[in-house]
């Protein structure tokens, strides 16, 4: 049988305007201009012979007839997806050796293994953990996830994501005071950092609007969970990147003092 369709490229542009209800957005995650989106859909309009948006001002609408057809798309294109990564991940097998601190691995790779070996069963992970910087070559390492600035030599690297820094203790600490503490307020209350980064408390703090003090009551740690983990005791207040404490935030472990 032959299936009479329209062009890919003018139902993938269609559904996605009626998914942000907007051509802009949608041409942001297709990666082509404004104008080409709107040209897919008035050729898309075209050849259903009616109008599938009502072109406002300032915002589009999908017609009524057209939220239907939107709908629909939508669900064939994620079983499409779903089917094309099934298909990949059945492609891939072997072992991956990959090198990670162990900090990092237990707040952003561990609690995710279920999903990952759930997606790709014929794949299996070996680990290296060490704080220091493997040699992938004499190490045998296929692959490294790094907390830095991202300027390693003689590597490849790929961005996963930034810091968004916040200070947080343990409620021990603050059980005295009402949250959120003022930046003026946490200047004055032991602080934790990690040796050679020091100054990130005066940006934070600089961030917030406050100048420091030259008599910081600061400790310093050889790394940032040693940090985090004299905090949480109640020792003091480290600045912590909230995605890898979340699970200490939602459990009430540690407490977030600021919104900045």
């Amino acid at each position: 049988m032959t299936r009479r369709l329209p062009n890919l490229n003018q139902l993938r542009a269609f559904e996605a305007a009626a998914r942000h209800l907007s051509f802009a957005d949608a041409a942001k995650e297709l990666f082509v201009t404004p104008a080409a989106v709107s040209h897919q859909i008035k050729a898309l309009e075209e050849f259903y012979g009616c109008r599938l948006f009502d072109r406002l001002n300032r915002e589009v609408r999908l017609t009524s007839a057209a939220n239907d057809l939107a709908t629909a798309l939508s669900d064939i294109f994620d079983e499409m997806a779903d089917a094309s990564q099934q298909f990949q991940a059945s492609q891939l097998s072997g072992k991956l050796r990959i090198s990670a601190s162990p900090f990092y691995a237990n707040r952003m790779i561990l609690p995710y293994l279920d999903e990952f070996n759930a997606l790709y069963p014929n794949l299996e992970l070996e680990f290296d953990f060490r704080y220091s910087i493997a040699d992938y070559v004499e190490d045998d390492i296929d692959a490294g996830l790094r907390y830095g600035l991202g300027d390693w030599t003689d590597v490849s690297s790929r961005l996963m994501h930034f810091d968004l820094v916040s200070p947080v203790t343990s409620p021990a600490l603050v059980r005295e005071f009402d949250l959120p503490l003022s930046p003026q307020k946490i200047v004055e209350l032991p602080l934790a950092a990690v040796e050679g980064q020091e100054r990130y408390w005066s940006e934070w703090f600089a961030a917030a609007g406050v100048d420091v003090p030259q008599n910081l009551n600061l400790s310093r740690h050889q790394h940032r969970g040693l940090a985090l983990d004299y905090a949480q005791a109640g020792n003091a207040i480290a600045l912590a990147d909230l995605p890898l404490v979340r699970n200490e935030l939602e459990t009430g472990s540690l407490v977030r003092l600021s919104p900045v």
